[in-house]
């Protein structure tokens, strides 16, 4: 029985080695992969039992597998795109060693792959890898209907299947790579023919000895020839007689060197008809640099061509007509570089076009004028901007005139600047008219504005100077006795010394002939001569040319203004007309500072009578001033109405403290009239004539007092969209008046304490300390040294307040006034409500005189106020249920307790946060978070009611405060 089973053994081993065989033998020839895979599976199904065969692939660049089932038959079977960790052919790729599944029913690694596969009947699985020397191909795998199919020896076997599969797989893998290659490389070759034939330019390529070897369709179409008659060198054959010689030569010359190819030749059209086309060719050359091969095109340019013909006339056309302009024309490029030049530019300035492409660095432009023209050029050459400018240019002869410039930018279609268009205008005998006008213009408002005539005239011959282009501007009066000329202004900063300020004799000399006969003269130095004036200063001066003139007003010769030049260039008619006009203007200015003159002597002895005046006037003053003091003294309380000892004693005080700057303190309670002491305060001060400011720190919120009292800068909180002035600001060199100062809160009284000691502060939001220049009077309603016992109040700003106390008494206390007061607002509200009210009984007085009045002078205003406007009599009444109440005598009592009562009831709170924050005050779990105040404010808070907030703190909290 043994050798039965060892003999079906070797049987079925034989039969594995001689299908294995047939594979090897059948893999030489096969190429393409599916072929491959569908004889392999028909072979193995002979000695190896499967009902079906997979192949997996895996590409390692992408990261995906691509799985192939074969069934019974052979045939392929579609298998969806699974994840790569999701099938054998991924585990056997990474552990690169043979995968065996006994059973796929109790498989949990590859639940897709095993659902599948026993959809189909499978149950059991061997899968061996693809690997080569390089590379990882996948795995080749095998599942059978029977569970636990494959033994070691199979699967030994299936290995060596594998080695001998992997190869050929490598190999037909590569072979359907390079069919797939072809593929497209030869769809690739038609599209491009495809696209190379439909080209609007003819295209070619020629060998590296430069014959055409290919031409596109459109070379063909173009010329009728065919496309052998044109290959190699027949493409001559269809040149323009005229252009063939050159062409060729560039073409060969080209071959020869490997430079690129670019000429313009004429190409003849099948109907006989020739057009410009421009043929350029370019070298392909291999990794060594020798040329492999030539591509060539070749554009129709005859459009073009006819285009550049007729810009090339209408240029010509252009350059005449700009050479007849009367200005001086010039083209720029964009960067403002000289490109053309009319006939008049180069014959104005006598250089080349080549010279003035350098006039920024040459004497073209006036020394004076060019750091301004380079500086105007630069901006319009950066920012596109019109170019405008007046500056002198210097002639072929070296004078120099005025031109105005102006350059326009040109530009195409997409806004960019491509170039200047320049025009120079000569604009020189107008800028000489209009320096003229200007003169004449400075000179009035020199005579109009300005009365002493030294200070006039140096002005005035300085700018004739300038403008007449002279070298000497004198101006000579006569003395006393009318027998000599005095030289009053001399304006010669080249002089040699010979003309000074001196006296010169009327007889003899040019100005004093001038002087006599009133009329002006103009001439050289020869005339001079001729003239019997040797002895003139001009003449040693080297004054080649000169004018006098006449100083005449209301006809009256007043002295004369001389005018020389150093140059052989003699004052025109034009010129002497112009200065007679400045003559004219100058005597008038020499006439109004005579009568100046004369005016300053009246008022010398005018001054004198006013400063006696003005001694009378101070005294009167004096007596004034003191009459008034004595008047303010009788009526420096009229608002405060009240003659009781306490109120005396108010006052007595308010008017030693009023002179002063010191801090006062107002007491009292609500409704004394804490404010209108204040007014008075300020009204006897020093600072009566400023500001009096008031504040009601108890009706503004505690977010917005710091912001009220000391400013804001923009952006310091939400809302502050710009920089608020704050009431000390306010009331700069004035008084402020704090009214219920106790209500501060802990923090603006750290502010308000700051400011007392130091005299500064800041705005909110700010980091500039401003100087503060204010009196303060504080008043309060509440007892400060409770709140200071409580730690409501802060005592050092206490102290700072208190400089100067003053308490109001109130109106239960000054049973002596409420007779006049109610007088008094009897008749302030009666005048208003327009009744006539003559008296009050005295039931109604007796009335007012009983009553506490706890809201005091406030409270007995509007009582006083309601009755006048229910009064329908001449007699005054009240209504006695309007002061029926009880005194509240202990009123003050019941307030000091309801307020210890909140500070204790304040306290126990701020305790119960502490205690559940474990003692931590800022941070979104602390005590502040929890109360809904700001750190400080607790901080200050737990500093004035004395807790301890240390012995809240717990183990974990302590880190943290």
């Amino acid at each position: 029985m043994s050798d039965t089973h060892q003999s079906r053994a070797i049987t079925a081993a034989t039969e594995r080695y001689q299908a294995l065989l047939r594979v090897s033998q059948t893999l030489i020839s096969i190429r393409s992969s599916e072929e491959l895979f569908r004889l392999l599976a028909r072979e193995l199904r002979a000695v190896v039992s499967f009902c079906v065969m997979g192949v997996g692939f895996y590409d390692e660049d992408t990261h995906e597998v691509r799985l192939t089932l074969y069934g019974e038959a052979g045939n392929p079977i579609q298998v969806p795109t699974l994840a790569p960790e999701e099938t054998f052919t991924w585990w056997v790729c990474q552990h690169q060693q043979p995968l065996m599944i006994p059973s796929l029913d109790t498989e949990t690694r590859f639940p897709a792959v095993a659902e599948l596969l026993k959809n189909r009947g499978v149950r059991s699985i061997c899968a061996v890898p693809l690997t080569t020397v390089d590379r990882r191909l996948g795995d080749l795998a095998l599942g059978s209907a029977e569970a636990d199919a494959y033994s070691t020896d199979e699967v030994a076997f299936l290995s060596l299947v594998a080695n001998q599969v992997v190869q050929a797989v490598d190999s037909a893998l590569h072979f359907d790579a390079s069919l797939h290659a072809k593929e497209i490389l030869r769809g690739s070759e038609e599209s491009f023919r495809q696209i190379v034939d439909n080209m609007p330019a003819f295209s070619w390529c020629a060998s590296p000895d430069g014959k055409l070897e290919y031409l596109n369709r459109g070379i063909v179409d173009y010329t009728a020839k065919r496309q052998e008659d044109l290959v190699g060198f027949g493409w001559a054959k269809v040149l323009h007689p005229q252009d063939v010689e050159r062409t060729k030569k560039a073409w060969f010359h080209s071959v020869e060197t490997g430079e690129p190819c670019d000429v313009e030749q004429r190409v003849r059209r099948f109907d006989g008809v020739y057009r410009w086309f421009r043929t350029v060719a370019q070298p392909l050359r291999d990794h060594s640099g020798r040329v492999i091969r030539w591509y060539g095109v070749a554009t129709d340019i005859e459009d073009w061509k006819r285009a550049e013909e007729a810009l090339r006339g209408r240029e010509e056309s252009l350059r005449l007509v700009v050479d007849t302009i009367p200005g001086l024309v010039c083209t720029m490029s964009a960067a403002g570089e000289v490109e053309t030049l009319n006939r008049q530019v180069m014959e104005y300035f006598g250089k080349t076009a080549e010279e003035l492409k350098s006039w920024a660095t040459s004497d073209a432009v006036h020394p004076d004028d060019l750091p301004r023209v380079l500086a105007v050029f630069t901006r319009s050459i950066e920012t596109g901007q019109p170019y405008d400018i007046e500056h002198r240019c210097r002639r072929a002869d070296g004078v120099y005139r005025w031109f105005q410039v102006r350059a326009l930018p040109v530009r195409d279609t997409e806004d960019g600047i491509t170039g200047w268009y320049v025009l120079l205008t000569d604009v020189d005998d107008r800028k000489r008219a209009e320096d003229r006008l200007q003169l004449l213009l400075d000179v009035t408002n020199q005579v109009v504005s300005n009365l002493q005539l030294s200070d006039l005239l140096g002005a005035i011959s300085s700018s004739v100077r300038r403008i007449m282009q002279c070298d000497l501007v004198s101006v000579c009066f006569p003395d006393t006795e009318m027998k000599r000329l005095q030289t009053f202004v001399i304006d010669f900063p080249d002089g040699k010394g010979f003309i000074r300020e001196e006296l010169i004799s009327i007889d003899g000399s040019l100005g004093g002939f001038v002087f006599r006969t009133g009329k002006p003269w103009a001439g050289n130095a020869s005339d001079l001569l001729q003239s019997g004036l040797k002895n003139e200063p001009a003449i040693a001066e080297g004054l080649k040319a000169g004018c006098v003139l006449p100083l005449i007003s209301r006809n009256v010769v007043l002295g004369v203004l001389a005018l020389g030049r150093r140059e052989d260039n003699p004052f025109s008619q034009v010129d002497i007309g112009f200065l007679i006009q400045v003559a004219n203007q100058v005597a008038i200015a020499v006439e109004n500072a005579t009568a100046y003159g004369q005016i300053e002597g009246a008022r010398a002895e005018l001054e004198n009578a006013f400063e006696e005046i003005k001694d009378l006037k101070d005294r009167l003053q004096d007596e004034n001033v003191a009459l008034r003091e004595q008047i303010d003294q009788a009526l420096m309380f009229e608002e405060i109405v009240g003659v009781s000892p306490a109120l005396r004693a108010v006052l007595s005080r308010v008017s030693k403290v009023a002179p002063t700057d010191s801090t006062v303190l107002l007491t009292g309670e609500t409704g004394t009239g804490k404010e209108l002491i204040a007014r008075a305060i300020h009204k006897r001060s020093r600072r009566s004539s400023r500001a009096f400011v008031s504040v009601n720190c108890a009706a503004i919120p505690a977010s917005l007092i710091a912001s009220e009292l000391f400013g804001h800068e923009k952006g310091a909180f939400t809302g502050a969209t710009q920089r608020r002035l704050g009431r000390f600001e306010l009331a700069e060199e004035g008084t402020i008046f704090l009214d219920e100062v106790g209500e501060l809160p802990a923090e603006t009284q750290i502010t308000l304490l700051h400011v007392l000691q130091e005299r500064e502060f800041q705005r909110v939001g700010g980091n500039q300390s401003i100087r503060a220049n204010a009196r303060v009077i504080a008043a309060t309603n509440r007892d400060l040294e409770a709140a200071i016992a409580e730690g409501t109040f802060r005592s050092d700003l206490f102290y700072r307040l208190n400089v100067f106390p003053v308490e109001i008494p109130p109106l239960r206390d000054r049973k002596e006034d409420i007779p006049l007061l109610v007088e008094y607002f009897i008749d302030r509200f009666a005048r208003k409500a327009g009744k006539t009210i003559r008296g009050m009984n005295t039931k109604t007085l007796n009335l007012f005189l009983s009553y506490p009045w706890p809201g005091n002078i406030r409270e007995l205003q509007n009582v006083v106020e309601r009755s006048v406007i229910v009064c329908e009599t001449e007699n005054f009444s009240v209504d006695e249920s309007w002061l029926s109440r009880k005194p509240l005598a202990n009123e003050p009592k019941n307030q000091s307790e309801l307020s210890q009562k909140l500070v204790a009831q304040e306290k126990e709170m701020i305790e119960a946060a502490l205690r559940v924050s474990g003692g931590r005050v800022s941070g979104p779990s602390g005590a502040a978070a929890k109360l809904g105040l700001h750190r400080s404010t607790l901080e200050s808070k737990i500093a004035s009611l004395k807790i301890n907030k240390y012995r809240f703190k717990t183990a974990n909290s302590s880190k943290v405060s």
